[in-house]
């Protein structure tokens, strides 16, 4: 690093975004830069405990309640249509003009948004300020020899496999450009030209950078020119709390982490199966809630511990394996301790990260409506198997690298040179 930069992120809390969005913003900090982070106010707490200064949105994203469901996207398709409309699209031009407005507040060197804040990276784009786009979750969108995210697909070989991922991008692009006369209503706005296509709102970013790991990801061939794989941020999410007394000891049974959704995806009945298959099994089972669901009632068993929140850093080193819905940030905190996975997807991204986990045979796969016998049987073919386990180890040696190279914050610190090169 030469001198201190100034960097404005702006996002938005979805759950499993938080850590990795907030961790990045965090190593800048301890590194000396200039960090404010426009946000929700929910996270206003947040945000100022860890030293970056805090900006609130004025309209939509105004929670100062967390757990409010504003995603509604439980019930959607399998490319989470009320997503795009509820978060990414309906807000932009309010994002754009707030972001505009803290851009020409304050001197900023690096624009960083949330991949769902758009409109962020618009008003950056038409003020000449370099913008960058945070995926926390392996590529989503549609490329060469690999199917577009939402569908939970893994490669197919062959002329067959190229059809379908062929027809499957086409889709993708059909059902996401319809949003897209929205999207260039926003950038006509700010005098920008329109675009072709919506992804190219990530495409013509300055940097795209994926917070996985490689190795975990589906092939990418080419790999875009913007795209960079910077590695999972491990760090626990700011509402769980240690509680030792919630936390099983001296037990001679195969511990099993049992965690879902940190926000509302109607995962109760998942909830109750999965405690259901628990309780019947030579093990003992660890639950963590999480903010959607601590404040329901759960009936437990002898060998089932529920606990509304607590840090998966201190419960995976002596945990044997995780049952969970699949999000990216509790996938990758198992896959770093070298742990099977019985995942349980419910939507969003969950569908492709379980899907991964079987590809690389760390794991299996089950609908989320499956039934307690299912996951139980599940849960003993992870423990049992030892192939599972061994091919977990082999993703956490690649995780544990890229988490110990910390790119994302070399990344961001370089950009503005070579976007003053791009330019």
């Amino acid at each position: 690093m030469d001198t201190p930069k100034s960097y404005l992120f702006v996002t938005w809390e979805g759950g499993g975004n938080v850590p990795p969005v907030l961790g990045l913003a965090k190593r800048l900090l301890d590194r000396g830069h200039r960090v404010r982070i426009l946000s929700e106010p929910c996270l206003q707490e947040t945000i100022q405990s860890m030293g970056a200064e805090f900006l609130a949105f004025n309209k939509h994203f105004v929670r100062t309640d967390r757990t409010v469901d504003i995603i509604q996207d439980w019930n959607a398709g399998p490319m989470n249509l009320a997503t795009f409309d509820n978060i990414i699209v309906r807000p932009a031009l309010d994002v754009a003009m707030e972001t505009q407005a803290a851009l020409k507040a304050t001197p900023t060197d690096v624009l960083v948004a949330d991949l769902m804040m758009i409109g962020s990276m618009i008003a950056a784009e038409a003020l000449g300020i370099p913008r960058v786009a945070l995926f926390h979750m392996p590529e989503y969108l549609p490329g060469p020899n690999r199917p577009p995210g939402g569908f939970g697909l893994n490669p197919k070989a062959g002329l067959t496999g190229r059809l379908r991922d062929r027809f499957l991008s086409s889709l993708f692009q059909h059902v996401t450009n319809r949003f897209l006369p929205r999207l260039n209503a926003v950038r006509e706005q700010f005098n920008l030209v329109s675009m072709s296509s919506f992804m190219d709102v990530y495409h013509q970013a300055d940097l795209r950078l994926i917070q996985t790991s490689q190795a975990f990801d589906l092939p990418i061939l080419p790999l875009p020119a913007n795209v960079r794989y910077v590695g999972p941020i491990l760090d626990d999410p700011d509402w769980s709390e240690w509680d030792s007394q919630s936390f099983p000891v001296d037990e001679t049974k195969p511990l099993v982490l049992l965690s879902l959704s940190s926000t509302f995806q109607n995962q109760r009945q998942t909830l109750e199966n999965a405690i259901a298959a628990m309780a019947d099994l030579p093990i003992h089972g660890l639950v963590t809630l999480g903010p959607s669901m601590a404040k329901e009632r759960f009936q437990g068993a002898d060998n089932v511990t529920i606990a509304s929140a607590l840090p998966h850093s201190k419960i995976l080193p002596n945990a044997s394996a995780v049952v969970t819905h699949a999000g990216h940030g509790t996938i990758m905190s198992a896959l770093a301790h070298g742990l099977p996975l019985v995942c349980l997807p419910m939507g969003r991204d969950q569908t492709d990260n379980a899907a991964r986990i079987v590809y690389h045979g760390a794991g299996l796969k089950l609908s989320a409506k499956a039934k307690p016998q299912q996951i139980a049987d599940a849960i003993q073919q992870v423990l049992n198997d030892p192939g599972f386990a061994r091919n977990a180890r082999r993703l956490r040696d690649a995780i544990l690298s890229d988490v110990n190279d910390n790119q994302a914050v070399w990344e961001l610190e370089n950009i503005t040179s070579a976007a003053a090169r791009k330019r």
